[in-house]
C-alpha cells in the first residue's frame, strides 16, 4: 500500500508539472494572439470611413481585452501553482460585465441588468475582502 501511495504522489506531481507546462504554452500563444490583434486595431484607426471604423475599432479592442484577460488569468494561475484567487476571478467578472455593458448599450433592460450584476459583484467583492482579511 505504501508503494501505491508513493506512485500516486509521483503521478500527481508529473501531471501537475504537465499542467503547468501546458498553461505556460497557452500563455505564450495568447500573448502572440494579443499582439496579432493590435494589427487590425491600427488598420481601422487609419481607415477612411470614420463611422464604420469606430464600431470596428471598438470590436477589435473588446477582442484585444478578451485575450488580455485570459492571459492575465493564466499568469495568475502560473504564479500560484495552478490556482487563482476568488478575488481575481470576481475582478475578471466585473471587467467582463463592463465590456458587455459597453457592447449592449442599446437595450435598456439588458443594460440595467448588467449594471445591477456589476453592482452586486462589487458589493460581494467588498464583503469578501473585508471578511477574508479579518480571518488572516
Amino acid at each position: 500500500m505504501k508503494k501505491f501511495n508513493q506512485f500516486i504522489t509521483k503521478l500527481a506531481s508529473v501531471l501537475q508539472a504537465l499542467l503547468i507546462i501546458a498553461m505556460g504554452l497557452l500563455g505564450i500563444l495568447l500573448i502572440a494572439l494579443l499582439f496579432r490583434e493590435l494589427i487590425p486595431i491600427f488598420q481601422e484607426l487609419f481607415s477612411h470611413s470614420i463611422i464604420a471604423s469606430n464600431e470596428k475599432i471598438l470590436n477589435e479592442i473588446i477582442i484585444f481585452f478578451l485575450f488580455f484577460e485570459f492571459t492575465a488569468m493564466i499568469i495568475a494561475a502560473l504564479r500560484h501553482h495552478g490556482h487563482t484567487s476568488i478575488e481575481f476571478l470576481m475582478g475578471l467578472g466585473v471587467t467582463a460585465l463592463v465590456r458587455g455593458l459597453i457592447t449592449t448599450h442599446n437595450n435598456i433592460e439588458e443594460t440595467f441588468g448588467i449594471a445591477i450584476a456589476i453592482l452586486l459583484l462589487i458589493i460581494s467583492m467588498a464583503i469578501f475582502h473585508r471578511y477574508s482579511k479579518n480571518e488572516l
